[in-house]
């Protein structure tokens, strides 16, 4: 997404390289600057601590936690903390180094908000933003991480904050407003600590070009093919990382529903759970599995038979093309995590779909989607009764009805896709005499274009 954003608006990427320094000592880092024929890209390696202590252990077994409602599983170290904030200093010293006067500075999810703070520190009065990925938690959650006030602060050193939805914009308002003094001028600026702050609710789009492209690929049509060949023609599709948000067991309960409740269905239809594993989620991966291998096992045990199994459960790496084949193939796609930043995979469903017979998109209401994608069947991801009742609309309903539902989540998606999302974001960060709506979905952010390059 990033590399489709840069090469039309041009910039500067600003990225490890995946590769690990070999030192336990900490010299001068070296930065690989490239200069390419669309925008630039400035690398570096990271340490094994940085890697491992800051990103799987502070941000996956720490931040995502909290910042996906669940506190109670947040595993916090001294450690971890440090390598943490190491792995931002060595964000800050590429930003640094290579920041001209008028760059805007965009930096990406919770991996980097202490940069926010590091970067005014050492000087740098660039106008920065911020965007969250991930949902922003409710109440007082946040203060659940051991140094989230540093982490509020360095939040606040920032000149525009963009989040998924309106509901995690109201979040972080509320808690700030709860939390420090400070004074709402308008429904998107605050005015804390003798700085304004913007906030904004700007929904993450996909390419849809490109993606909508990847259905003429030779990969995408021969798993579309092997998956007419070999499974039931109301296909039904769940994809997602292991992960403790995906809502899988609510799923599997919804087949056993729907099994229940309509008998017709039987040898009518199959379940395919893709799960694949989330990077940085390793330490929960084993146990995640064996409870899906269960749940799968038990359904299919009950309800199977020699020649049908109602669930199936796929561990496999695919690369794009290749699910886009199972998103064709599929009469329903259902997206239902309990709680998601975003969850791009409904888009994608939908941007790869055969037009004159599309499949049908069941999608949870706390899905950051959820806002923009009303053409889809929201459905609480934790009432496996309603996700039953989506299943067999979804099933039998007509296509006529299909057609509009998709042509108009398909419209949707071309007005608010990645690029729409880079030039309302980037437009709203350049500064104005009066505020404006901040949201994206109300269309009031035309991009004038930005002055000086940009660094993500």
């Amino acid at each position: 997404m990033y590399e489709s954003i840069l090469t039309r608006r041009g910039g500067m990427w600003v990225k490890w390289s995946g590769e690990f320094e070999s030192f336990t000592t900490e010299p001068h880092r070296e930065l690989n600057f490239t200069s390419g024929k669309h925008f630039d890209t400035l690398t570096f390696r990271l340490t094994k601590s940085e890697y491992e202590e800051g990103y799987h252990q502070y941000i996956h077994q720490g931040l995502w936690p909290v910042f996906h409602q669940r506190p109670d599983m947040a595993r916090f170290s001294t450690s971890s903390q440090i390598g943490y904030m190491k792995l931002n200093e060595t964000y800050t010293r590429a930003i640094s180094e290579y920041a001209m006067p008028d760059d805007d500075i965009w930096l990406q999810d919770y991996h980097l908000i202490p940069s926010i703070k590091m970067l005014r520190d050492v000087g740098l009065i660039n106008r920065i933003g911020f965007f969250f990925h991930q949902p922003f938690p409710a109440g007082q959650s946040f203060e659940s991480v051991p140094n989230w006030r540093y982490l509020a602060d360095s939040l606040l050193c920032a000149d525009l904050i963009g989040f998924q939805t309106t509901h995690d914009m109201n979040n972080f308002t509320a808690w700030i407003e709860s939390r420090f003094r400070c004074e709402r001028q308008t429904p998107y600026t605050l005015r804390i600590h003798g700085r304004q702050i913007s906030v904004g609710v700007f929904p993450v789009g996909i390419d849809t070009a490109e993606t909508s492209a990847l259905a003429e690929s030779n990969s995408c049509q021969y798993m579309e093919q092997q998956c007419r060949d070999t499974l039931p023609e109301n296909l039904i599709l769940s994809g997602g990382h292991f992960d403790d948000s995906t809502g899988t067991p609510y799923r599997i309960s919804a087949i056993e529903v729907l099994l229940r409740q309509h008998e017709e269905y039987h040898h009518k239809f199959s379940l395919v759970q893709l799960a694949s594993a989330a990077s940085g989620y390793s330490h929960r991966i084993k146990a995640l599995s064996l409870d899906l291998e269960t749940r799968c096992g038990e359904m299919n045990g009950v309800h199977g038979e020699l020649n049908w199994y109602p669930v199936s459960y796929l561990s496999n790496h695919y690369s794009r093309e290749e699910l886009c084949g199972f998103y064709r193939a599929a009469r329903v796609a259902l997206v239902t995590p309990l709680i998601a930043g975003m969850s791009l995979m409904a888009k994608t469903f939908v941007a790869v779909q055969d037009h004159a017979n599309p499949g049908v998109l069941i999608l949870s209401q706390f899905a950051g989607a959820a806002e923009q994608m009303q053409g889809a069947l929201l459905v609480n991801p934790y009432d496996p009764d309603a996700i039953a009742d989506a299943i067999h609309t979804a099933l039998i309903m007509p296509l006529s009805v299909r057609r509009e539902r998709h042509a108009s989540l398909l419209k949707n998606l071309h007005l608010h896709d990645c690029h729409k999302w880079a030039e309302s974001f980037i437009n709203a960060l350049q500064p104005r005499e009066q505020d404006f709506d901040l949201t994206l979905k109300s269309g009031a952010m035309i991009s004038n274009g930005f002055s000086g390059r940009l660094r993500y």
